[in-house]
């Protein structure tokens, strides 16, 4: 049996005091498909709509500001494979540099139904950020969605067109093995191939770091042996044993345009 995907929105809390005067953020659920099917992966678009003139910040919103979270739950037979998070942009009002989103912001995240699933699954994600302006206010929502189940083909979303172009902002994942990161003293040297969705040499490029805390860098890429490289000062890295240099490579461009190549996801073992 088919049953149109059910969205709602509920507010479960905010920051006291200062956030009577601030914005609603808006949020909307979007299926890539009506129904599921057992033994299917599928994904869940969420959208938000930042007001004009504030942000959020990034999974680590560097030099200030709070994390943006998702955290999903879903029913049994249904199982979350990851979530991807679009690249960010800069804003280096205040003390530091901060990472951050603007506009419409567009998180994508992949599902498996098990082959076991036998009843609609219904799903809901706690999302948590900051939204900021002269101050951050912690804002918290819920999105659930119920879809069908149905055996056969997988019946694709009308709404999934209206977010399909927002993957280009997605990081392309690159594999350990294609990239090497060597710790010498305070640096890290990068070496990775060179790829036609990456930056070339001679290019200048940001690089967002994961770990919590770390300030994004902005280095310019050169030719190397093996492809192209870069380096990066060792407080990007993770503090977890062995660190990892993990975060995103994002090729210069200009506010509100797309960069020129796709951003890079990497993620590697720190070797000494």
């Amino acid at each position: 049996m088919r049953t149109a995907p059910l969205i709602c929105l509920a507010l479960l809390g905010a920051g006291t005091g200062a956030a009577a005067q601030v914005p609603e953020v808006t949020v909307s659920a979007i299926p890539e498909v009506t129904a599921v099917a057992p033994g299917q992966p599928f994904r869940i678009a969420v959208q938000l709509r930042v007001p004009q003139g504030w942000h959020i910040g990034w999974v680590n919103p560097g030099a200030g500001g709070l994390a943006s979270t998702v955290a999903w739950r879903a029913s049994q037979g249904v199982v979350l494979r990851e979530t991807a998070w679009p690249y960010p942009e800069t804003d280096d009002a205040g003390d530091g540099v901060s990472h951050v989103y603007r506009g419409t912001v567009v998180i994508f995240s992949s599902f498996a139904a098990t082959r076991e699933l036998s009843a609609a699954p219904r799903l809901s994600a706690e999302l948590v950020w900051g939204l900021c302006r002269d101050q951050c206010v912690r804002q918290t929502r819920t999105v659930t969605i119920s879809l069908g189940l149905v055996r056969g083909a997988p019946r694709p979303s009308r709404a999934w067109a209206d977010v399909a172009l927002a993957q280009r902002a997605l990081p392309v994942r690159m594999q350990s093995d294609q990239m090497h990161a060597r710790v010498s003293g305070d640096s890290i040297t990068v070496a990775l191939p060179a790829l036609a969705n990456g930056p070339a040499a001679g290019s200048w490029a940001t690089f967002f770091p994961l770990a919590q805390g770390a300030r994004s860098v902005v280095v310019q890429i050169r030719a190397v042996r093996s492809g192209v490289g870069l380096t990066l000062p060792a407080s990007v890295l993770t503090d977890t044993s062995p660190a990892r240099l993990v975060g995103v490579l994002v090729a210069a461009h200009p506010p509100g345009a797309p960069p020129p190549v796709r951003p890079l996801a990497l993620d590697a073992p720190a070797v000494r």
